[in-house]
């Protein structure tokens, strides 16, 4: 299996540049990704937040919930969502570890709201990536639903920050929107915590349809 390096990434012809992208600039790539070029991958997050978002509401009728009462839960749904964010990033970072990963960090945009996890000059391939971007979603999701289904009554709640944190994983989404549309090319990650930015490369020899290369630099 082919496994280049950093050094190869960047000096190599064989590879070639797809993605440069500012690690606090990754609204515009989210854009792009998860609203304007849509697939199959966003269309299945964008059901599963509507099902939420439905399971949500009746469940709130059906305990009769006040306004006030479905305010005040819906808070601690909200305060609670801000909770998860360090474990969601953890995920990405214990993913990472066991992919082989020495050197991972941790960051955040607080003026974009939103927080990240790198591996610094390491190089992932599709398939590690996609686990990197994914299993968040599914750890954290699986929790919260069996703990809705096991503890009734406070499955409000639990689907309240279930809703929240599908929301959340829109930029892991995009990611993996970005990797499916890249299908045909052998596509290669890393991550410069220096230079804070994230690069895609892919393999030359491998794009056999170029009209599925897309090039989106981030904004300087």
């Amino acid at each position: 299996m082919l496994q280049p390096s950093v050094s190869d990434l960047r000096s190599n012809n064989q590879f070639q540049l797809l993605v440069e992208l500012g690690h606090k600039d990754l609204i515009p790539f989210v854009n792009e990704y998860y609203w304007k070029r849509k697939s199959w991958v966003t269309i299945f997050h964008y059901l599963i937040s509507l099902v939420i978002l439905i399971v949500w509401f009746w469940a709130g009728f059906q305990q009769k919930y006040s306004f006030d009462e479905w305010l005040s839960r819906f808070g601690f749904a909200v305060i609670s969502f801000f909770v998860l964010l360090p474990i969601h990033e953890l995920i990405h970072g214990l993913v990472y570890k066991i992919a082989g990963a020495k050197d991972i960090r941790f960051g955040a945009s607080l003026r974009q709201a939103y927080a990240y996890a790198i591996a610094h000059n390491f190089v992932a391939n599709r398939l590690v990536f996609a686990w990197v971007a994914i299993s968040p979603f599914i750890v954290i999701n699986s929790i919260l639903l069996l703990g809705a289904i096991l503890l009734p009554q406070y499955a409000f709640y639990l689907i309240g920050i279930l809703l929240l944190h599908t929301a959340g994983t829109s930029g892991d989404f995009s990611m993996l929107n970005y990797l499916w549309l890249n299908r045909h090319q052998e596509i290669f990650t890393f991550d410069d915590a220096i230079e804070t930015k994230t690069y895609f490369y892919s393999y030359v020899e491998s794009r056999n349809k170029p009209e599925l290369f897309h090039d989106l630099h981030s904004p300087t």
